[in-house]
């Protein structure tokens, strides 16, 4: 276990505080004549527009009706609800149709639909063409069941699964973040495999395995190239950093100051840290002395946006499914899905 210092306390203070910013902002930017109060009042508001619009004919009404209901068993909030229905902004009827059957069908198969719903009250905000939001919304489905194969994967090879369903639920919206942001099906992969070689001594949970995947992202948007940053994350799983240390890595790869043309040094120096396995502590010493981080890093000061992905606790919220307890980036990117809307 990794030794935790007062200079550590603060960088990782500075990452949970942009990183609930970051999530505050996210929701603060959806459309706000969107209600999200009771079910019941959310199911009766839908059903009206249903049995009253115009562009369907009875067997969508049906199937509308059918699926809205399917919504409010799922437990989904009357924001998501009304997103996935006709509004005053609306596709056409098959195309709403479509998302639904996408959405439903994730639920289905229990997995997480938080990922799909924020692409979804996104691209209606932004009134994005129909065509575009498909292809967004099959790109997201694929990640969603693409890293749930990974992540079950790696708990059949002995890392330590989630204790809860609402914990498997936000692990896999992780992965499927990590994937649209540009970590490859390869690097993930590859990234799996160091994490079931570490679970070998009972010490690797799928927490660790998300925030290196999360952390290989971080260093290939600080610039350095996709494959090194696999490997770079998958060195620091190998010499057992915790999930917290490997983000904090990514934060200090994305934010360090004077980095400009020295990315190679960087990762050159980093993993020499990471093969002496010192103490995040004394890697952040270590940054500050060779003028790579400042106070105003550590504090961090004016945000970043490459914050918006890190998720101590999930950069996807559940969904709206409530069951039981157990329940465009920018630069240095070079490897991704992660096309914007």
């Amino acid at each position: 276990m990794k030794k935790t210092s007062t200079a550590r306390l603060i960088l990782l203070t500075s990452l949970v505080l942009a990183t609930v910013a970051m999530t505050g902002l996210a929701f603060a930017q959806g459309d706000p004549a969107v209600p999200a109060g009771d079910h019941n009042e959310s199911r009766h508001q839908v059903r009206e527009i249903i049995d009253g619009h115009p562009g369907m004919d009875e067997a969508m009404r049906d199937r509308m009706r059918n699926n809205l209901e399917r919504c409010m068993q799922y437990g989904m909030t009357g924001e998501e609800v009304h997103a996935l229905f006709p509004g005053d902004r609306t596709h056409g009827m098959e195309h709403m149709l479509s998302m639904q059957d996408q959405v439903l069908g994730l639920a289905d198969g229990d997995l997480p639909i938080g990922p799909m719903m924020e692409k979804i009250m996104e691209g209606r905000m932004k009134n994005v063409p129909a065509d575009r939001l498909e292809h967004v919304l099959n790109q997201t489905q694929h990640n969603i069941r693409h890293s749930h194969q990974m992540m079950m994967g790696a708990i059949e090879g002995g890392v330590q699964a989630p204790s809860t369903r609402t914990g498997m639920h936000n692990a896999n919206s992780q992965l499927s973040h990590c994937l649209w942001d540009g970590l490859t099906e390869e690097g993930m992969d590859q990234i799996r495999e160091r994490a079931m070689d570490r679970a070998h001594d009972g010490s690797c949970s799928t927490d660790d395995f998300v925030a290196a995947c999360q952390a290989a992202n971080q260093f290939n948007h600080g610039g350095i190239h996709h494959d090194q940053a696999v490997q770079l994350a998958g060195e620091a799983m190998h010499h057992g950093y915790s999930a917290s240390d490997m983000r904090s890595m990514g934060y200090m790869m994305m934010t360090g100051s004077g980095m400009e043309g020295h990315h190679a040094e960087m990762m050159n120096h980093m993993h020499g840290w990471i093969q002496e396995g010192i103490t995040m502590d004394e890697m952040t010493h270590h940054m500050m002395e060779g003028g790579w981080m400042g106070p105003a890093d550590m504090m961090g000061a004016g945000g970043h946006h490459g914050m918006d992905n890190m998720g101590m606790s999930g950069p996807g919220h559940d969904g709206g499914m409530h069951g039981d307890d157990d329940g465009e980036h920018d630069g240095g990117h070079d490897g991704g899905h992660g096309e914007g809307m």
